[in-house]
């Protein structure tokens, strides 16, 4: 090649550079935010998905530990550990607005799929409160059998609340047409996590001292499989295409990955210390896990299951929860 078509190519190459590192982000990601609460430090941290920075610290009152988004899309509901109502925070405006009497001693929540109520686990009463968010009231109360829930998730058809024990060992599932439980499920001591499959026909439950997980046909509600892992989970969450669980490992300081429908491990990924809850962007580029031990978000790209990003938050990282931010107005013309 002649020095002049080199220098021809050399300049063809860097003007496509510039093209690529101009084109604008994906729409998906544009203005993601994710909430990270701080239990220990009474905080919560909001890091931008675009720059993976925290860009606002704010104070969270004492022990801050669950979040869920409710339907709107606006407001996330803050469970804070021995209070008998949920912190109403603006995830837009980045601040509180309020706070609503969601029960005893409430732990964990879930919205149903269309969103027209919550349901929260109390941990020491052993029930299931239901809240009405339209109307901010309480509107339902379910005895579940379990002793001690710490965990619930409603199934795809809204029509089941699978809700983990610790004490009882064992997770309920309960009809919320009758709101009466229809079955105990065995799953060992530190039973915590619960997700399913995106086609809904599959319930995955860790069963922490079993070093194992579950697989239960929602339509039976029978034990299929029981997948053995390295060592205690904690959190798992099927990722949003729903070809992988992602499981914690606390005591590993380590991620697993399952492949789905054949629940073969296929990355073990270390993290900094105890990795606790998992939370995925909606286009599943990326998974954010709490590290509760040292204090880190730890940023995940799946495609290939590695770290890519240790952002530092507050003492005792828990929760954690990813808010897709409305699109920006469009200008007058």
């Amino acid at each position: 090649m002649t020095p002049t078509r080199r220098a021809s190519a050399r300049g063809w190459t860097a003007f496509l550079i510039a093209v690529w590192l101009a084109a604008p982000l994906p729409a998906s990601a544009a203005g993601e935010r994710i909430i990270v609460t701080n239990t220990r430090a009474g905080t919560m941290s909001v890091i931008s998905r675009d720059t993976n920075e925290v860009i606002q610290t704010i104070p969270a009152g004492r022990s801050p530990n669950r979040l869920a988004l409710a339907p709107d899309g606006r407001h996330a509901y803050i469970v804070n550990d021995g209070q008998p109502f949920a912190r109403i925070f603006d995830v837009v405006d980045l601040r509180f607005t309020g706070r609503v009497r969601i029960g005893r001693d409430p732990y964990n929540l879930a919205f149903s799929p269309d969103g027209k109520l919550a349901y929260i686990v109390n941990t020491y009463s052993d029930n299931v409160t239901i809240f009405d968010p339209k109307s901010r009231r309480l509107v339902g109360l379910i005895k579940h059998g379990g002793n001690n829930p710490v965990n619930i998730k409603i199934t795809r058809d809204g029509k089941f609340a699978y809700v983990a024990n610790e004490l009882s060992e064992d997770v309920s599932i309960v009809h919320l047409g009758t709101r009466k439980p229809i079955k105990q499920i065995p799953a060992g001591h530190y039973v915590e996590g619960i997700d399913f499959s995106r086609d809904g026909k599959w319930a995955f439950i860790t069963a922490g001292e079993e070093h194992s997980y579950r697989v239960v046909d929602t339509a039976t509600h029978q034990v299929k499989r029981t997948i053995r892992l390295r060592d205690e989970p904690h959190d798992a969450v099927v990722t949003p295409d729903g070809r992988f669980l992602y499981v914690t490992l606390p005591h590993l300081n380590a991620v697993s990955v399952y492949s789905l429908p054949d629940h073969q491990e296929v990355a073990f990924v270390k993290q900094g210390v105890r990795p606790d809850l998992i939370a995925f962007t909606p286009d599943g580029e990326l998974a954010y896990i709490t590290n509760r031990d040292s204090a880190q978000l730890i940023v995940m790209e799946t495609r290939r299951h590695r770290v890519i990003k240790k952002i530092p938050v507050g003492n005792g990282a828990h929760g954690v929860l990813v808010v897709p931010m409305p699109p920006a107005p469009t200008a007058a013309r």
